[in-house]
């Protein structure tokens, strides 16, 4: 198994973004808060998944991908990061388990003034292309 990339990731499930109040959309906006998020952990692509390890562990067969997006939507709202998202989009993934669809929200090595998920969605569009 091949490593491609190796980050820090911050990440939510749908409906825990979803469930977000209207005070912790306020709270995102201060300085020096991170985009909301309810896991942390080292990413590592690889040539055949995306794992996530850190309290939670999750990996992705990503021939079980069935969709990548970069920016944000009806869940991830761009008021929900400051600056209305110019310096961080998330990075959405909706993946098959079994007979469940999951879809997750992903900020990857986040940064003062951004984050590496142009990269991993580029990376990730490559290898699903191939």
């Amino acid at each position: 198994m091949q490593i491609l990339q190796i980050g820090k990731a911050m990440w939510s499930y749908d409906y825990e973004i979803s469930s977000l109040t209207l005070i912790d959309e306020a709270g995102s906006l201060f300085s020096l808060t991170p985009p909301p998020h309810h896991r942390e952990g080292e990413i590592i692509l690889t040539n055949n998944s995306l794992v996530i390890d850190g309290y939670n562990y999750l990996n992705i067969p990503l021939n079980k991908l069935e969709q990548i997006y970069l920016g944000f939507d009806d869940v991830y709202k761009r008021s929900l990061v400051k600056n209305n998202g110019i310096f961080c989009q998330p990075l959405r993934l909706r993946y098959r388990e079994g007979d469940n669809i999951n879809v997750i929200y992903l900020i990857v090595d986040h940064r003062f003034f951004g984050t590496k998920n142009q990269l991993w969605f580029d990376t990730l569009k490559q290898l699903l292309s191939d």
